[in-house]
């Protein structure tokens, strides 16, 4: 602000010394004309005293008052004492002050100028260093979002190796799982053989022993009737004596080959065996499933919900399966969502088949498993985050045991359904099934 005022404060100065020397000329000169010296028109005064007050209003227009005080409060002095001057017929004294008044005035307008022009640089100088300070804190605040960037980069960085690791490791176990379903499925084969041939040497053994069973009932009987001849006297008696002898002996013989067969069949432990394989088949399914990726989110016991919302959202599930079970589909799947889509496992013989259904294929598959009857083995609730969850198991007799010595093969079917509270309803939002086809009923 100094370096814009300075030049303003020299070129007035010399712009007053040069209307002071400019006066004095003209007053000399004036007072040197023919003869008339010290006498000066009253036209001259008069247009000098205009000129000063057309100099004072053009100063006041720049606001020369507040920004040049002291030269403007000069230049009205200089003009109030000008026309003084005049009335009291001193002209000279009017003229000079008059020009006085001229001078100050337009050093007043000149300086005003300058202030103003120098506010108006002054203040787009502030506006620039403003801007500029905006800048450098916009350019710190990219600076920082960059680094920021950057840093969530790295970041993401490390999270796509270990889910790439992750990937990797699925597949491995996948991999494992898939031989691990091949060598579960060799040993049912083998298991399967197994029984069967038990099956028959089993079936082979049980004819063998009634057909032994037979011939011992005719020697048995055949010896009745030497004991008979033995008590009869005369010439039969001695060979009906060594005939039941001969009997005898056969029927011991029979009786140890009876014995023998006997044991052999007790080794076989045919009906033991064949509970046994079952024991393993339904073990082996179970270790299968528990194998792979499991399908519902792992479980905190944690809840957000309110005794109330519990108690409403148990009552929905509980309408729930009393509408299937009354058969009365449209009402059980009113419970669901529309955009609904059920993980549906079915395990037969070890292996697994998964699938997802959606509320069209959903509506289908509930139509054609209730075609058959379900008993309804058990059924548990428990409640996780937002949701009700109901855990079903359900069986139905597929191939009923022959004999007493074989085993029933059932359809098992447990189905997991998350329940949620949708505005004043409780909707299901999610529904795991999983059917294990000719299994054991366990």
């Amino acid at each position: 602000m100094k370096q814009f005022i300075a030049l303003p404060r020299a070129y007035n100065f010399a712009l007053r010394v040069i209307l002071i020397v400019a006066m004095l000329l003209v007053s000399l000169a004036l007072a040197g004309c023919g003869g008339k010296l010290g006498k000066i028109e009253p036209s001259v005064v008069d247009t000098a005293i205009a000129d000063a007050e057309a100099a004072i209003a053009a100063a006041r227009d720049v606001d020369a008052a507040s920004l040049a005080p002291d030269v403007f409060r000069s230049a009205t002095s200089h003009l109030e004492a000008a026309k003084t001057a005049l009335t009291e017929k001193k002209g000279s004294d009017a003229l000079r002050l008059a020009y006085q008044a001229t001078a100050d005035a337009r050093l007043a307008h000149r300086h005003a100028i300058n202030v103003n022009k120098n506010s108006k640089l002054n203040a787009k100088i502030l506006e620039k260093e403003a801007g500029a300070e905006e800048l450098r804190r916009e350019l710190s605040t990219k600076k920082t979002e960059l680094a920021r960037a950057k840093s969530e980069m790295q970041n993401a960085r490390g999270e796509e190796a270990q889910l790439n690791q992750q990937v990797r490791d699925l597949q491995k176990k996948n991999r494992e799982l898939n031989i691990t379903s091949e060598k579960y499925g060799k040993q049912v084969a083998d298991l399967l053989k197994t029984v069967e041939e038990m099956q028959t040497r089993g079936k082979r053994a049980e004819t063998e022993i009634r057909n032994y069973g037979k011939e011992i009932s005719a020697l048995r009987r055949r010896i009745d009737v030497a004991d008979k001849m033995v008590k009869e006297e005369g010439y039969q008696k001695r060979a009906a004596v060594a005939e039941a002898e001969s009997l005898r002996k056969q029927i011991r013989e029979q009786a140890e080959i009876y014995t023998k067969k006997l044991a052999e069949a007790g080794q076989q432990g045919i009906a033991a065996k064949h509970a046994d394989f079952i024991k393993q088949q339904a073990q082996a399914s179970r270790a299968y499933a528990a194998s792979k990726p499991p399908l519902s989110p792992a479980k905190t016991g944690r809840t957000s919900l309110s005794t109330e919302q519990i108690t409403a959202g148990k009552a929905a599930l509980s309408n729930w399966a009393a509408a299937w079970q009354n058969n009365n589909l449209n009402v059980h799947l009113a419970y669901y969502d529309h955009n609904i889509v059920v993980d549906k496992v079915v395990i037969h013989e070890s292996k697994e088949n998964r699938s997802k259904i959606d509320r069209q294929q959903l509506e289908s598959n509930l139509r054609q498993m209730s075609e058959h009857a379900w008993r309804n083995v058990k059924t548990d609730t428990e409640v996780e985050s937002e949701s009700i969850i109901s855990v079903q198991q359900m069986s139905r007799l597929v191939t009923p045991a022959a004999d007493e010595n074989a085993t029933a093969l059932y359809n098992i079917w447990i189905r997991e359904v998350w329940m949620h509270q949708v505005g004043n309803a409780w909707k299901i939002h999610h529904e795991i099934w999983k059917i294990f086809e000719n299994v054991p009923d366990f």
